[in-house]
Parts: structure tokens; sequence; C-alpha cells
């Protein structure tokens, strides 16, 4: 697949009831950043359940997937654009901020947009292991970055609830979500493991799939290693979204 050709993608007006009429933008030609991969080398940590883990060499992408590429994907799929998310002074999020995380995807889509690239969403150890690079010892309740809590790091290290309060979760910058980069990477060499949208991994002592890293809805808890919801396979969330594997 290229994902670097132009999607030609004529402005459609929707009419629904009681409200006024939509015009969708074109699609934006996917961007060399959108499919970045960092390589993980093969290696032995302790996850946050206590178990010592080896886990082989994989490739996961350096950012979140973006609304302008997940367009491309479920368009190619002819799968449904998510819905809205309704984040206030946010229209359209999911047409007009390309930048930024997808949102209100269900995991069997966000699975279908992976296998079309020849990927698939992490497992729980994947995932936990890469957020973990440059870390020693058990990382259970530790963040991406160690021990020190966001208020404590200098500078702001991820898009979160921050001050654990909804009506400072801004104090970070965004109110919402966050366009990939905006926050400092991982020793890894990945953008926002840590906040921004929860994570889609799969968990295979239970079969389940995970939501991992916190949010920009969530306190700073929820970005610690050890955190976890479930979701269940066709639900979504405007917190939520994924990255892939290969």
């Amino acid at each position: 697949m290229n994902l670097k050709r132009f999607l030609p993608f004529l402005p459609v007006l929707f009419l629904a009831c009681g409200q006024e009429e939509i015009t969708v933008p074109a699609a934006e030609a996917v961007q060399e950043s959108d499919t970045l991969f960092v390589n993980v080398p093969e290696g032995t940590f302790i996850n946050s359940v206590g178990d010592t883990v080896t886990v082989e060499a994989f490739s996961m992408m350096r950012s979140e997937v973006s609304n302008r590429l997940y367009r491309h994907l479920a368009d190619n799929l002819n799968l449904a654009h998510p819905p809205d998310p309704g984040f206030p002074g946010m229209e359209d999020y999911f047409y007009n901020y390309p930048d930024y995380p997808v949102v209100n995807v269900s995991p069997f889509r966000a699975r279908k947009a992976a296998s079309s690239m020849g990927c698939s969403l992490p497992t729980t150890d994947q995932w936990e292991y890469a957020a973990s690079l440059g870390l020693t010892g058990e990382i259970a309740g530790n963040f991406p970055w160690g021990i020190l809590s966001p208020p404590d790091v200098p500078g702001v290290p991820a898009n979160y609830m921050a001050l654990d309060s909804w009506n400072d979760r801004d104090a970070d910058g965004y109110l919402y979500t966050a366009p990939s980069g905006e926050y400092p990477l991982s020793e890894g060499g990945f953008q926002d493991l840590a906040g921004n949208v929860s994570e889609m991994a799969l968990c295979y002592a239970d079969s389940t799939i995970r939501l991992l890293g916190g949010s920009w809805a969530q306190p700073e808890d929820a970005m610690r290693f050890g955190y976890s919801r479930i979701i269940a396979d066709g639900d979504i969330a405007w917190h939520a979204g994924f990255r892939f594997v290969k």
C-alpha cells in the first residue's frame, strides 16, 4: 500500500434533522511522520505484574495513529469514519485536526486498520517494554520517565489531567488531545507513551484489550505502569487511541 499517495476526497455535505450542513475537508496526503517506526531490540524486563519476560525484537510506531493516517486506512477499507468526540472549540475533530491522534475507534476497527498495513496492535508486554526502555528493575508504579510525579519533572512531560483536576487539566497546554510531538520523546524514542490518549494493547493473560498509558482525561496515576482499563472489542472512547507494531 502506498501510504504517501494523495487520496482525492471531494467535500461532502451531511444533512441531519435539525442540524446544519457540514462540509468535509478534502483528505490530506499521509505524511512520513505518520508512519515512522522505531526499532525495539530484544530484551528481558520485569513487567508491571512482576513477571520476568523476554520480548523478541519488534518495531513500534513512534507516534499514536493520527486522524490523517486513520482516514486514509478507513477509506481504503470502506470503514465508517469515527463519530466526533464533541471537544468544545474543536469541531469536526477527525477532519479538521489531522495531526492529532484519532479517537472513538473500536479495537475491532483498529485491528482491521493495522492489518491493512501488515501490522497489529501491541501486546501489553511489547507496549510496557518499549515504554520502559531506559528504566531498570521493577517498573510497576513508575512512569515511563521514572519515579518522579509529573509536577516534579522539568518542563511538561505529558498531556494528562494536570493537577488531577478537571478544571485545571489544561495546565499542560491542552484541554483535550494534543498533536503528536508536543512533549518530550521517551528514552526509546517514542511520542506520547504517557498521556494524550490511552493506547490499546492485547493482554494474553485474559485475552482482553487493555488501555495503557493514561490520557488527557485521566489523572497522573493512570500514566503509571500497572494501571489499565479494559475496553470491549466494539466499544469506543473519546480518550482512547492506538499505535501499531510489526
